[in-house]
């Protein structure tokens, strides 16, 4: 209650007019070093004391301003603290203006006119202001209220104190300069240094610099226990605390960093450090600053004897002792443990990041073997069982080397946190040519290697720690026995079944880069090949840039012999292809350009038994689940053409199918094929063809491969030779199964440019335009067996004649046919008449039979006592019965009436 008799103390009324009349209370206090701790409040106003002064809280146009100003003065080399355990004021954090507090905290004097000083900030509602400090001896806080709220808990409550400024002042203050020190290591090893008011909000628009410098031979630890510098963005464009690896701003910067840290370490690499804390005006978050443990010596481990002057052996800056090995390409790098060979340093922890090349060009992977291992633990005994995967502090609790090779390990080992797994941990004395010192290989071109030691531990035998060597080999992302050096893309395969692909498929493969792929099986087998991805780079002129050639390989008195069998180009998609009968062994050569790139392919290979022969004789049949078909076909007079058709032709072909026809002709005479129906899955276009499930081959034909559904792709194709040669694949995985094709093939002699007289003869026929000359038989046989380079259907253009003579032979058949259909109809009409009119004159005799007259019946005496209709004669009943629709009995005509009748009627 004190309080509120220093407000009613300190009030000052003033009135105005009646109808506008508004009470304005002003309340100001002062404390200094007088008072070096105590408490401010702001309770709600008194209801009465309002009353008494005209206030009506019923009448909101009537309210009241009040300021009040405390001012806080601390004594020499102090500093005020204000902390808030009570806040509640009217309005929001977004709206400030019926009530809130106003802190001034970098005021220089008391004369200080506070509309010229910085504002640390304004505050209302419910969130009270961080702690404050003041950055000088003065911090002044300024309440405006027009508020009418009174209820019990409304207002604030703030402890004040004034505390020593020492711990702010980090070592001897650079003059001219508010806030720049340089700390010393002969005035002090080991020291703290706090942001300018930690824990309070750090002032507004205010750079401080701190230069650390060290003795020589020692090197600066700076351990950061709380970090809190406003978040602007990744980059840090606001506020941030930058750490130079040297005295100036010039010098490489360590990092530089904002927001919220936990545990943030940092070493120089030399005897100097520069820290800049910069400070913008940020977005009401009251940041408090940071604290920062720092340490000057000489036991931090020597980075010029770690590194040894390797090149591509670097120190990473901040670290103590992280190391990170980069490759120039296929080279050898040498690490050690800090101190080697003599004993590491304890509590260190180095971790060793190793780098392959990787990139467009290069793919390389890590090859980690140790020269020695000796990083002892509380047993010092040699180490003789190889150590599991999941070794962990208890095996090795005083000091370990860890490898970690997975993705996942490597990320944590990289997070710095103690969550730490490795796929391998080492420790204690491992003996020479022990499995344990490797060589480790990396999954990918990185690796991360870790050493660490909480105590050290010597059993007077050298070295102590460990020493290993790091190769980079080039790693083509290639399955298969590597051949050659470790730059040559060379691999063999030799397993029945497998798979190889382009260097790092699925990813772009590199340029100008040469790869062979040897596929080798035994004598008696045969390898089938199908690709399951293939996409490569092509220039825009349709050039092969980049292409793929597949090779039969033939063995003759320990001689190879290579085949080409295709080159493979950015046009085509590969069908399933064989080994040639023969050749147990495929080669595939793949090149790419100086340009242009692309996934590359990934091709499957089954070796397996070598068909019997090359092409078959005899019937198709099954083998071992592969159908095996086709023939030899030679021409002869009577068969001078002919079709071949794939199996099931037009029911759909089967996967894993091969065909082999060779079609043989008359010496001086060619072979001319011609496509009559396609339906093979795949596409093809003018350009290319894309045959991954099943293909056609003609050996010397226009394309490598055919298969889709428009026979317009399939040019009419004329063999070099007397003989020619047809095939026909599918792959052995699941296959759509179409109809297949059915293509025909026709004997010729080609006479273009020739002397045509040699097709003078009745069994011969000289096509007009393609001057083809072909057997006489085939004119008019309903194929077109001229068409070649030129349409010329002339053998199915001088049919008339055959086609009339046909013509009346089927009319005079028609004709024929037609009069022995009427004659067979009028007799068997003829015969239903005659039947119909005996059946007539039968019934009209049996009719006249029935209608002959009955001879008379006398009919019964009518005096019998009983009129009985019953005994009535059958006349009389019936015209009894059958009266007519009156009820009346019809007229009876007697013929012959009786004495007794007589008697009864008179």
């Amino acid at each position: 209650m004190h309080l509120i008799y220093l407000f009613l103390l300190s009030i000052f009324v003033s009135k105005a007019d009646g109808n506008s009349r508004k009470t304005i209370f002003q309340c100001d206090q002062h404390f200094d070093e007088s008072q070096p701790e105590g408490v401010i409040e702001f309770p709600s106003l008194p209801k009465q004391l309002a009353l008494s002064h005209g206030v009506n809280n019923s009448k909101p146009e009537q309210q009241y301003n009040l300021q009040c100003v405390y001012t806080f003065v601390a004594g020499s080399r102090q500093r005020v603290r204000l902390e808030f355990d009570h806040f509640l004021l009217s309005g929001s954090s977004e709206n400030c203006d019926i009530e809130y507090v106003d802190i001034y905290s970098e005021v220089e004097s008391v004369d200080e006119d506070i509309l010229s000083s910085a504002l640390g900030g304004r505050y209302c509602g419910t969130v009270a202001p961080h702690v404050r400090i003041s950055l000088r001896r003065v911090m002044k806080l300024v309440l405006h209220s027009r508020s009418t709220n009174h209820e019990d808990n409304h207002g604030f409550r703030a402890k004040y104190s004034f505390i020593p400024e020492d711990k702010f002042i980090a070592g001897e203050p650079v003059g001219g300069k508010k806030c720049s020190f340089i700390i010393d290591s002969s005035d002090r090893k080991i020291g703290t240094l706090y942001s300018p008011t930690y824990p309070g909000t750090y002032p507004h628009n205010m750079h401080c610099s701190y230069l650390m410098k060290a003795g020589r031979g020692e090197r600066i630890r700076l351990f950061f226990t709380d970090f809190d510098i406003f978040f602007g963005g990744e980059h840090c464009p606001y506020d941030s605390v930058t750490i130079f690896d040297g005295p100036t701003p010039a010098s490489p910067i360590i990092r530089k960093v904002c927001g919220l840290q936990q545990r943030m370490e940092v070493y120089s690499m030399g005897n100097s450090l520069l820290i800049h804390f910069n400070t913008t005006h940020p977005a009401k978050s009251d940041p408090r600053g940071f604290i920062m443990d720092y340490e000057f010596s000489t036991r931090f481990v020597n980075i010029d004897k770690l590194l040894n002057k390797q090149r591509g052996v670097t120190h990473i800056r901040g670290t103590e002792c992280d190391v990170r090995v980069e490759s120039n390409r296929e080279t050898f790098h040498t690490i050690s443990s800090p101190n080697y060979p003599e004993v590491y340093p304890a509590n260190t922890t180095c971790t060793y990041i190793i780098h392959g090349l990787q990139g467009e060009q290069n793919l390389e992977k890590v090859i980690l073997t140790f020269d020695s291992i000796a990083v002892l633990s509380f047993d010092t005994s040699p180490a003789t069982a190889p150590p599991s995967a999941d070794i962990d502090d208890i095996a090795c609790p005083s000091a370990w080397v860890g490898i970690a090779i997975g993705e996942g390990n490597m990320k944590a080992v990289m997070s710095s946190t103690d969550d730490s797994t490795f796929d391998v941990t080492l420790c204690e004395r491992i003996p020479p040519n022990s499995p344990l010192l490797g060589p480790y290989i990396s999954e990918g071109p990185r690796m991360v290697m870790q050493f660490g030691s909480t105590e050290t531990r010597d059993d007077n035998i050298s070295p102590i720690g460990f020493k290993a060597t790091i190769e980079f080999k080039t790693d083509f992302g290639v399955t298969g026995e590597s051949l050659g050096t470790s730059n040559e893309c060379k691999f063999r395969f030799t397993s029945s079944t497998g798979f190889f692909n382009s260097p790092r498929y699925p990813a772009n493969y590199p340029l100008d880069t040469n790869c062979t792929y040897y596929i080798v099986g035994q004598p008696g087998k045969e390898i089938l090949l199908h690709f399951e991805q293939f996409a490569l780079s092509g220039n825009t002129d349709n050039n092969c840039n980049d292409y793929l050639d597949v090779y039969d390989v033939f063995v003759k008195n320990g001689k190879e012999e290579l085949r080409r069998k295709e080159r493979y180009c950015a046009d085509t998609f590969p069908g399933p292809s064989v080994s040639a009968f023969g050749s147990h062994e495929m080669r595939v050569v793949f090149t790419s350009g100086s340009s242009g790139t692309a996934n590359g392919f990934k091709a499957l290979f089954e070796i397996r038994t070598a068909r019997k022969e090359d092409v078959p004789r005899g019937e198709a049949h099954i083998r071992r689940g592969a159908y095996r078909c086709g023939s030899v076909i030679n021409s002869t007079s009577e068969k001078p053409n002919g079709l071949i058709i794939s199996p099931n032709y037009p029911v759909k072909y089967n996967k894993d199918v091969h065909c082999d026809w060779q079609i043989n002709v008359k010496e001086g005479y060619q072979v001319l094929l011609k496509m009559e129906a396609i339906d093979v899955e795949g596409e093809m276009t003018s350009n290319g063809a894309s045959c991954q499930k099943a293909v056609i081959r003609v050996d010397g034909g226009p394309r490598s491969e055919y298969c889709g559904t428009k026979r317009e792709f399939f040019e009419a194709y004329l063999s070099p030779s007397n003989s020619v040669r047809i095939s026909f694949l599918t792959a052995p995985d699941k296959v759509n199964g179409l109809k297949g094709f059915n293509l025909s093939w026709t004997e010729v002699k080609n006479l273009s440019g020739k002397d045509e007289n040699v097709c003078k003869s009745d069994s011969l026929y000289l096509c007009t335009y393609s001057k083809l000359c072909i057997d006489a038989k085939l004119r008019c046989n309903g194929l077109d067996n001229c068409g070649y380079g030129v349409q010329d259907d002339t053998d199915e253009q001088h049919c008339s004649l055959k086609e009339k003579t046909g013509d009346r032979t089927v009319v005079i058949a028609a004709v024929f046919c037609g009069i022995t259909f009427v004659l067979i109809c009028i007799f068997f009409l003829y015969l239903f008449k005659k039947k119909l009119e005996r059946k007539k004159k039968s019934k009209r005799k049996n009719d006249t039979k029935h209608r002959q007259r009955q001879p008379y019946r006398q009919q019964r005496p009518m005096h019998k006592q009983h009129c009985d209709s019953s005994e009535l004669s059958p006349p009389a009943t019936s015209r009894f019965v059958h009266h007519d629709a009156t009820g009346m009995m019809p007229p009876i005509q007697l013929h012959q009436i009786g004495s007794s009748s007589r008697d009864m009627y008179a």
